[in-house]
């Protein structure tokens, strides 16, 4: 499929499909990992550790960067997403979700299972995840199509991307040479761990926003919060911070921009990075400044917060849009 300028943003990353289960601290003590981290499991153990965890799983389609692109679209973006996915019932679920979110699926098939994650939510709404990359390990740079990235205005990729060789290089250098905006999500703390000097070189020679947790950028530079985002912001242009009920951290060239969250007790916090990324591209997008991209991001982090999944009810959007737009004609 070709570009036809239907779209101006365009996903990188992992399609697929979460499985959100509801645990007690005791079940997630009996799992290998860092709690509230994100690795990866056979299929095998996949369908082990959600037999084992006692609860009903709800099932989403989901992927870092889907998230954000379906957030982006939502909000009313053009955008794309490419991908992986097997030719099963997961993946059928995967672009029907896409589609009804009016984002155009740009995918690739596999004969392997479309990836799923058991997103592990405790009762404090935090989650750990563990998941099986199925198809989505099978993306290569070759299947990236340069025409996709003809006219798009910014490419938006996520960290999980590093678990295939050359693909974050090659959609960097695909975005690079038409001129576009990249973004680009830290992933997970093991991410950083296991790519750092990767990270740092594809940092600092391609991306333009990057978006971090404490975890992550504890992981990449050794400091959390306002010194980890000044070194974070040495390797690009802005730096995002995201520190949950406590707002973010911004630094560019200028300095560095503290900006709250709005208080909510969260049920779920599923996308909550995801969903605040969404908001805040909108806003730049839109050339608002950067606090007023970071009150946009918690608007809409805010809204992903108080329900299961990454999934904002359609009547919270449009409250969402309605308050985003009278900041736009003002």
């Amino acid at each position: 499929m070709f570009h036809d300028k239907r779209y101006d943003v365009l996903g990188v990353g992992t399609p697929l499909l979460d499985h959100l289960l509801s645990v007690s601290y005791a079940y997630l003590q009996t799992l290998s990992g860092k709690k509230y981290g994100m690795e990866t499991i056979s299929y095998n153990e996949m369908v082990q550790l959600i037999e084992k965890s006692g609860s009903i799983p709800k099932l989403i389609a989901g992927g870092s960067s889907a998230n954000t692109i379906k957030g982006l679209s939502a909000l009313g973006r053009a955008c794309a997403l490419t991908g992986k996915i097997g030719t099963d019932a997961n993946g059928e679920k995967v672009i029907e979700d896409l589609q009804d979110r009016k984002v155009i699926p740009l995918l690739h098939y596999s004969s392997t299972p479309t990836a799923h994650v058991a997103c592990l939510v405790t009762p404090d709404g935090k989650r750990t995840c563990r998941a099986y990359l199925g198809a989505a390990k099978e993306m290569t740079p070759e299947n990236l199509v340069p025409k996709h990235f003809d006219y798009v205005k910014l490419v938006h990729i996520e960290g999980y991307s590093l678990l295939y060789p050359g693909l974050t290089r090659r959609a960097m250098e695909l975005a690079k040479e038409r001129k576009a905006l990249i973004s680009f999500d830290l992933g997970s703390f093991e991410m950083v761990q296991t790519y750092k000097p990767l990270l740092e070189e594809l940092l600092k020679n391609y991306v333009d926003i990057a978006f971090a947790n404490e975890d992550e950028v504890l992981a990449l530079t050794g400091f959390s919060d306002e010194k980890g985002a000044r070194l974070l912001q040495q390797l690009c242009p802005i730096a995002v911070v995201m520190r949950g009920k406590d707002g973010c951290v911004i630094a560019d060239p200028s300095g560095l921009t503290k900006c709250p969250a709005y208080p909510v007790e969260p049920i779920d916090t599923t996308g909550a990075g995801d969903l605040f990324a969404s908001g805040f591209l909108h806003g730049y997008l839109a050339g608002k400044s950067l606090s007023e991209c970071a009150r946009w991001g918690a608007l809409v982090a805010r809204a992903v917060v108080q329900v299961i999944g990454a999934e904002i009810p359609e009547e919270n959007w449009a409250e969402i849009r309605q308050i985003l737009d009278k900041d736009l004609s003002s």
